[in-house]
């Protein structure tokens, strides 16, 4: 079984790929913590597998809460895997990752990064990728999905998790600000270009845009995956001023 979580497409990609190559069930963790489930019972063989997006050099919040509460009845020391996506760099995301599988008394040898195009927009400097590059971080991504599947397979572990520089600043400094100050749906408003057609209330991960009088009203529960601002048809919601002249991107 594999968990997993995405804002535009990137770490769904991922998660389905490998539960392909691994006849394995994903298990989309926005929509389980919506209903509640928590409670899940891996088979003695069965591979415990877990896809998510860095999320300003840290493990999404969201992440966090379903892990916390996760219960794997029936484990026996199954194969736990984790496998994050991210557009340059991940930190301590990893050393996150680990404490969390720690605290549940799970343990994971299998941690591993793959590179894929940038979709966060709404902090000054970051931008999306131009397609060049978008496109061979596709290429790249695929070849090295290929030697993450393989290493998950035979158990042997590799090297292939981009740590990147100063991950301290990072990921100790830098996430939990972004976490508990930026992840909010204050600056979210839509243009008048906006036709009502609720892509974005269907494409939230949380559930956290109703569409009231034909425009979409955001709540409390953002997560700041900005897959409302990449998935709308006619490029009606912005982010304040922060997003009204950078690119758009969805995983095709």
């Amino acid at each position: 079984m594999i968990f997993y979580f995405s804002g535009t497409g990137n770490s769904e990609w991922v998660a389905k790929t490998v539960a392909s190559a691994f006849s394995e069930k994903t298990f989309e963790i926005g929509s389980a913590i919506a209903r509640k489930r928590f409670f899940f019972s891996p088979e003695k063989n069965e591979r415990v597998g877990f896809v998510f997006p860095v999320h300003s050099w840290g493990v999404p919040p969201i992440v966090k809460e379903f892990i916390r509460q996760l219960v794997l009845d029936s484990y026996d020391n199954q194969l736990i895997f984790g496998v994050f996506t991210c557009g340059d760099e991940c930190g301590y995301t990893n050393l996150q990752f680990q404490d969390l599988l720690s605290l549940k008394g799970w343990e994971s040898h299998h941690i591993y990064s793959v590179r894929m195009p940038n979709n966060y927009i709404a902090f000054p400097g970051f931008d999306v990728d131009d397609i060049s590059l978008e496109n061979s971080k596709k290429q790249e991504a695929k070849k090295t999905l290929t030697e993450i599947i393989d290493a998950i397979h035979e158990d042997k572990m590799m090297d292939c998790y981009f740590r990147g520089t100063m991950p301290f600043l990072k990921s100790r400094l830098i996430y939990p600000l972004f976490c508990k100050y930026a992840i909010n749906s204050k600056p979210f408003f839509s243009t008048v270009t906006c036709t009502g057609c609720g892509v974005c209330a269907k494409k939230c991960p949380t559930d956290n845009i109703t569409i009231a009088t034909k425009r979409p009203v955001s709540g409390s529960n953002c997560t700041q995956f900005l897959a409302c601002i990449h998935y709308c048809p006619e490029r009606a919601i912005e982010y304040g001023r922060m997003t009204q002249k950078k690119g758009r991107y969805i995983y095709k």
